[in-house]
């Protein structure tokens, strides 16, 4: 047994304005960029960093972080607005999902998002903070956005090509913007036209505008083919180039002039360094003389194995670099003499929840090595015994039933008598996609085409339905199976029944296109089927949260969404629905009282709700758990398991 330990302000602290986390936690998965927070006016010495994880990261001079979870996508890009300090960032899965969401940066308050058909590859604000840019990877896909509200003001149909760069002077009348195709073209932005273009090198990667005092914004810098070269924003003349393997490029936009120039890390195989192209060696640039090469500021090493850097960004002191591992090192841009050694400022100090279940008093929560047993009001974790590296589970009577979705692993039943005996119930023939428990029998999905009953008295295994785009299933009775499904088309419902004795299969009466999520309460009699759907009406798709009565057919939406939300999950423990339809909070719906609750999320967004008579229990993304009463929105704590086996609650 172990007792939570109590954090306040060791290395873990909570805001309860902005629900964030502030800790040297590092991302899960890769840094895809850093932002410092320092201008010319300004020496806020504080970065911001995003990650695969969708988490921004406020990181400080004290080397803590103040995290909170943006999306549950992939955050690629960050931009600051230099005015009104609002946050933009660019939220992708990588395929089809293109989202631009700012941000306040005191709140994390979302003040809204805009839907691209295209990967986005750049987003920056302009000087005065008016324009918010985008340059996407569609034939002419540059817009320019009111940065307050999002509205699209022009789309710029006469830039051509991909548009990795977009800045203004600082009386944002003009913008400069650089095409891959290799035009720089300088933008009117009082009449939203072309005014001036030049030839320019092409296909450059890692652009930056940069420059100071009688040469601000003068030179853009660009990376191909291990080469750096630095280019005249004025004509687009290739001014230098040099050789770098692999390098990373920044700049500063310190007020100290010995600190300005063109930053670069380059990799020489076991070491790497910090090199830089000062503001001496620009100015011989444009006088037509050859520069010096760059000053090697330091070599240095510590960059652990199997990772790789792959950002960086530079205020007045400090460097910071972010890898594929997720980790965050920083160093001075002091210079060093001999190797300089430098360490993560960050580091895994959690372990994850995968899956949480409940039975009236109690919680069971699943890890990689381990199952818990646990109450809020008691604080005692019980270890009930290995996991089995299963990733999910559910309460059986006394018994608890492991699973992993997504795979083939055996269906493994464990008691909870105390002995800690597993028994293997039976092993999937295809990837298991979902499953549930009814009394004693245990309903699956295998792959999206097959929905499976295994009788848990008799061991017996019977497929009861075979289609296309299967996506649930529920035992609304001992003959009745209700099946949740993508619609074909026309004349096909998304909601079908089965009879698991003769396995006639009924369409039911459902509007919806695509329907997943399914809960149903078997201790209630006539209780209905709840669940999400998604209705497509042209080209506009709404989620809801619906409860739907197989044999009358009475639907009613409980909450809608005006958008598409195809992760959503609902979860019934009488009278409460929760849900977190809209990915950013999980609703209560008191069924008796028809009343709605909203929790107050954490730092990270969740993921899966469990209840008891008197607690919900909230699994986020970041495997966490939030503690709160039924009826209130107020966040009770949270509980985090360390890397060292210890529960910590703030």
């Amino acid at each position: 047994m172990k007792k939570l330990i109590n954090i306040v302000l060791l290395f873990l602290s909570f805001s309860l304005y902005s629900q964030t986390i502030a800790s040297t936690q590092s991302h899960e998965g890769k840094v895809n960029a850093l932002l410092s927070s320092e201008t010319e006016s300004s020496s806020d010495n504080s970065f911001y960093s995003v990650g695969n994880d969708g988490f921004i990261i406020k990181w400080t001079s004290d080397g803590m972080g103040d995290h909170y979870q943006v999306s549950d996508l992939q955050v690629r890009l960050v931009a600051k607005n230099p005015v009104y300090g609002d946050i933009a960032v660019y939220e992708t899965d990588g395929v089809s999902n293109h989202r631009l969401t700012v941000i306040d940066s005191k709140t994390y308050a979302k003040k809204f998002s805009k839907k691209f058909a295209n990967s986005i590859v750049s987003i920056s604000f302009s000087a005065k903070g008016k324009y918010l840019f985008a340059g996407t990877t569609a034939v002419n896909g540059t817009f320019v956005l009111n940065a307050r509200t999002g509205t699209v003001i022009k789309k710029a149909t006469d830039v051509s090509g991909i548009v990795p760069l977009i800045l203004t002077g600082d009386s944002e009348k003009t913008a400069v913007m650089y095409s891959k195709s290799g035009t720089l073209y300088y933008y009117d932005l009082i009449g939203m036209k072309v005014k001036a273009k030049f030839s320019a090198l092409s296909s450059l990667n890692q652009l930056t505008l940069f420059g100071t005092g009688n040469f601000k914004n003068r030179f853009i810098a660009g990376e191909k083919n291990n080469t750096i070269f630095i280019i005249d924003a004025t004509s687009g003349k290739t001014l230098a180039q040099y050789q770098a393997n692999s390098p990373i490029i920044f700049t500063s936009k310190s007020s100290h002039e010995d600190k300005q120039g063109l930053y670069f890390i380059a990799d020489g195989g076991k070491n790497f360094s910090l090199q830089l192209v000062d503001q001496e060696s620009l100015k011989k640039l444009l006088t037509g003389k050859s520069a010096a090469s760059p000053l090697i500021i330091k070599n240095f090493t510590g960059l652990k194995s199997r990772d790789k850097f792959t950002c960086a960004a530079k205020n007045a002191e400090t460097v910071m670099l972010g890898t594929q591992n997720g980790a965050l090192y920083s160093m001075t841009d002091i210079p060093e003499s001999e190797l300089y050694s430098i360490f993560a400022i960050t580091e895994n100090m959690y372990q994850k929840i995968y899956d949480i279940d409940s039975d009236e008093t109690l919680f069971y929560l699943l890890t990689k090595n381990a199952i818990f047993k646990t109450s809020y009001d008691t604080k005692a974790m019980y270890r009930l015994g290995s996991s089995f590296s299963h990733t999910n589970i559910l309460k059986y009577n006394d018994s608890l039933i492991l699973w992993s979705k997504g795979t083939q692993r055996p269906v493994q039943q464990m008691s909870l008598d105390g002995s800690e005996n597993t028994k293997t119930l039976f092993t999937p023939s295809a990837q298991l996609k979902n499953l549930r428990v009814f009394k004693n029998k245990i309903v699956y999905i295998l792959g999206t085409s097959i929905v499976a009953i295994y009788d848990m008295g008799t061991g017996a295994n019977s497929t009861v339905y075979t289609g296309t785009s299967v996506q649930d299933a529920v035992l609304v009775n001992e003959n009745l199976v209700v099946v949740a499904k993508t619609s074909t088309g026309k004349g096909d419902s998304a909601v079908v029944s089965v009879n698991t004795q003769t396995k006639e299969t009924v369409p039911l009466k459902f509007n919806g296109d695509v329907v997943f999520s399914l809960s149903y309460d078997e201790n209630k009699e006539n209780s209905p089927v709840y669940g999400i759907s998604i209705n497509s009406v042209n080209g506009t798709s709404k989620t809801f949260v619906f409860s739907y009565y197989p044999k009358s057919g009475i639907q009613n939406s409980l909450f809608t969404l005006q958008s598409e939300d195809a992760s959503a999950f609902t979860e019934l423990e009488y009278p409460f629905v929760f849900t977190n339809i809209g990915k950013n909070q999980v609703r209560s719906y008191n069924i008796s009282a028809g009343k709605t609750t909203v929790f107050r999320r954490s730092a990270s967004m969740p993921l899966k709700a469990a209840a008891s008579k008197d607690r919900v229990a909230v699994l986020n993304y970041n495997g966490s758990i939030s503690w709160y009463n039924p009826s209130s929105q107020i966040l009770l704590a949270d509980w985090y398991l360390t890397t060292d086996g210890d529960w910590i609650e703030f």
